[in-house]
């Protein structure tokens, strides 16, 4: 049950100030990244206004808005937040944060462009974890594709950058409309339970869906479809093929924000499992199958890389899987460890392509045989360094910011082939990292030569 909104619209004001990009193009070339970076201060401290006034003791959404969008079709534009997705903002904004300052000296060429892009995918990242109405998240959804395109293909590092970008927008189009099929079916669905005429039943509201939903047997279309359409930004193997790409060729800011806003997984929970249940019930083996094979498929490519941006992509992959994977449980103590990843990929994922960023910055390069001896290149101390790193190394098991119970733990995973599966992955994962801490910590040894 939502909460009545609150009388300053707090969301709206924060989904809205991203819109400061316009003040980039006023004034001189030079302010663009202070007026990017004030502007991202200035969300964070909404979304922290919206963290700590939100009431823990209240179920439901609050701070909700809603406004008539398209009122024949009963569209409208509906936000609020529950008590997983305010977690997110601030988190999200934060990244978005260390995006900016990480690209402070390092973006030389149409610096307002960038910055004006960054805080419009800011703006859209925001409405995906706010937005109540399907069609409404769907246009947030799909509005992240135009600044991430430009983005990749203006501002890449690798020569096929523009190939990067063509390849993420048409995975991305083409998961778009399994996604798209499947609001729609639900929409119908509840209009065909009315039993009234159409369009006056149609039901895009998810409030509305939360409370009436479909019977068991159409349940199952609208869970493939969803699944499909957030397996593609997940990404879920065999859909991932566009992430390696894409931190290879595009800009490590970019990459960072790819890796650490797991917008596909946080689908999952949000629509795909609660608006069918039946169906997410009868397919968990599914569900459960995709994590295990990302696991092991990401975790073994991982550690036969020798980039380290091509590495942490493979990683990604692989700790998205566990995510995936505590989704399949079905339990509070599952999705709670998977929610509790979501929000570690946020500072964690994202802060290691942020240094790799720095890495590739001052040295040219991020293949292990050329960071030999990397952190006193960097003015950068080994204690410092590792900082980031080690809670990576440490999951998905053990993260300072993941209390046990964990989506790892033994009673949150049903089958005991995945529970064995997922301990070798975070073996893998730890050989994996530690060879990279080797290559960048270790001093530097000239090759022999005779």
């Amino acid at each position: 049950m939502a909460e009545p909104s609150h009388t300053l619209p707090l969301i709206s004001l924060l989904l809205s100030m991203p819109l400061g990009a316009l003040l980039i193009w006023i004034l001189p070339n030079r302010s663009a990244r202070t007026i990017a970076l004030g502007t991202a201060i200035v969300d964070l401290c909404l979304a922290m206004t919206i963290l700590l006034g939100f009431d823990k003791g209240q179920a439901g959404f609050q701070f909700v808005e809603r406004h008539d969008w398209i009122p024949s079709l009963n569209i409208h534009y509906q936000v609020g937040v529950d008590g997983m997705s305010v977690l997110f903002l601030p988190l999200t904004v934060l990244l978005f944060i260390g995006v900016i300052i990480s690209s402070w000296t390092s973006v030389r060429t149409l610096p307002r462009l960038y910055y004006s892009l960054l805080l419009i995918l800011e703006s859209v990242t925001l409405g995906i974890f706010c937005a109540l109405d399907t069609i409404l998240f769907f246009l947030f959804w799909e509005l992240t594709l135009i600044p991430v395109y430009f983005l990749i293909s203006l501002w890449g590092i690798g020569p096929n950058r523009r190939y990067a970008a063509v390849k993420y927008t048409l995975f991305m189009l083409a998961g778009g409309v399994p996604l798209l099929f499947g609001f729609l079916l639900l929409a119908f669905g509840h209009a065909g339970q009315q039993g009234a005429g159409l369009p006056t039943t149609l039901a895009f509201d998810y409030l509305r869906l939360l409370e009436t939903p479909l019977p068991p047997a159409s349940q199952g279309t609208i869970f493939l479809l969803l699944l499909v359409g957030f397996a593609v930004k997940t990404p879920l193997f065999p859909l991932h093929t566009w992430m390696p790409v894409l931190t290879m060729e595009g800009p490590a800011s970019i990459a960072a924000l790819m890796t650490g806003l797991k917008l596909g997984a946080f689908g999952l929970i949000r629509f795909a499992v609660p608006l069918a249940p039946d169906a997410a019930r009868d397919l968990h083996w599914l569900l459960a199958g995709l994590g295990v094979v990302g696991i092991l498929y990401g975790a073994v490519v991982a550690l036969s890389q020798t980039n380290l941006r091509r590495m942490l992509a493979y990683s990604s992959i692989s700790h998205v899987g566990l995510v995936v994977l505590g989704i399949a449980s079905l339990n509070l103590q599952g999705v709670q460890g998977a929610l509790f990843q979501l929000i570690n990929f946020t500072l964690i994922a994202g802060g290691l392509f942020l240094v790799t960023g720095c890495l590739h910055h001052r040295i040219g390069s991020t293949d292990l045989v050329h960071l030999g001896g990397a952190v006193p290149r960097v003015s950068l101390p080994r204690e410092r360094f590792w900082d980031i790193p080690v809670p990576k190394i440490d999951s998905p098991t053990r993260q300072p910011l993941l209390p046990r119970p964990s989506c790892a733990h033994h009673d949150s995973v049903p089958h005991i082939a995945a529970k064995l599966l997922v301990r070798n992955s975070v073996m893998m994962t730890t050989m994996t990292l530690r060879r990279v801490g080797c290559a960048i910590c270790m001093p530097y040894v000239t090759p022999y030569r005779s």
